[in-house]
């Protein structure tokens, strides 16, 4: 299957980060070049593991015949490898990068949540737990592509070593959530704390559907992330894209504050109220007024504390 979906670039490559790091008058990234290694350790793990996404298939592949129950199985392996979430869907052309043929049919989903408290110690401590999710979520998609393959059926697994799956629209179609004003998908127990991972393949498998259930509604009300974001780069206005309502980040905006300050901007994910508003956890909606004051005197629109 081709995809028709383009992917921005990381780092450098992404031309109009490039020119904003050069009109800033920098050689790279702040966030790169601080001098902790956060990142390049996160990066070199994710890294390793790409040569690991693919493998042997085994000669004789297993009875599939109860799709229901090797899709129990595979999801049932995905949790006792650590993911706190797992869907799966057919895959289609948006779910793919543009011109690439991905040889496989159906998608399995991984998420694995970032822990909300750490909104509450800065900006430092958001990163690193970014980068730690990022790679146990990329452990759990590399140890079960390798399961799949046992099974007798090709898997690859897609994360930050190598990835060509779009990552919205397909854990949108796995059931994981509704899109976000501020352009992530929104989960009633996590909200956009969380990081993905893929596994793509040709074994049988049951599929989710969209989860709705309200969070566009609110977004159309709700001015909390644009009214906290400090490049002011969350749109007005909604366009459609196969019929999904979707709000476009301005990423000129974004980018100085998200890559060319050098302390991580995870305001719009931490200011959403979904963070509570549907889980109804006691201990988040206490961490969330706590962040939100923060917030305040703070100015709203201020980059985050380091």
């Amino acid at each position: 299957m081709i995809g028709i979906s383009w992917r921005r670039e990381q780092g450098l490559a992404d031309p109009l980060l490039k020119r904003l790091v050069e009109e800033a008058g920098l050689e790279d990234v702040p966030q790169w070049t601080r001098g902790d290694d956060v990142r390049a350790r996160a990066h070199a793990k994710w890294m390793g593991m790409a040569v690991d996404r693919d493998g042997a298939v085994a000669a004789e592949a297993r009875d599939v015949s109860d799709v229901a129950a090797i899709t129990a199985e595979i999801t049932e392996k995905a949790l006792a490898l650590g993911a706190d979430l797992v869907g799966c869907c057919g895959l289609t052309p948006i779910m793919i990068d543009a011109d690439f043929d991905l040889p496989h049919r159906n998608a399995v989903a991984i998420v694995v949540h970032e822990d909300y408290a750490n909104a509450l110690k800065g900006s430092r401590a958001i990163e690193a737990e970014t980068y730690a999710v990022y790679v146990r979520v990329a452990q759990i998609a590399t140890d079960l592509s390798a399961y799949i393959r046992d099974m007798g059926f090709p898997a690859w697994a897609h994360h930050n070593g190598v990835t060509q799956i779009q990552a919205i629209p397909t854990l949108y179609h796995c059931g994981m959530g509704e899109l976000g004003r501020n352009g992530s998908l929104i989960n009633p127990t996590y909200s956009a704390n969380f990081r993905p991972s893929f596994v793509t393949t040709d074994l049988p498998l049951e599929f989710g559907s969209p989860l709705v259930y309200g969070v566009q509604d609110t977004c159309e009300n709700c001015n909390l992330c644009r009214n906290n974001c400090p490049g002011d780069a969350i749109a007005t206005d909604h366009i459609l894209t196969e019929g999904v309502k979707r709000w476009r980040i301005d990423m000129e905006k974004c980018y100085p504050y998200s890559r060319l300050h050098e302390a991580y901007c995870h305001i719009c994910v931490d200011v959403c109220p979904y963070v509570q508003k549907e889980n109804r956890d006691p201990e988040n909606r206490r961490m969330y007024k706590a962040f939100m004051k923060q917030r305040r005197e703070d100015g709203y629109r201020s980059p985050n504390r380091l």
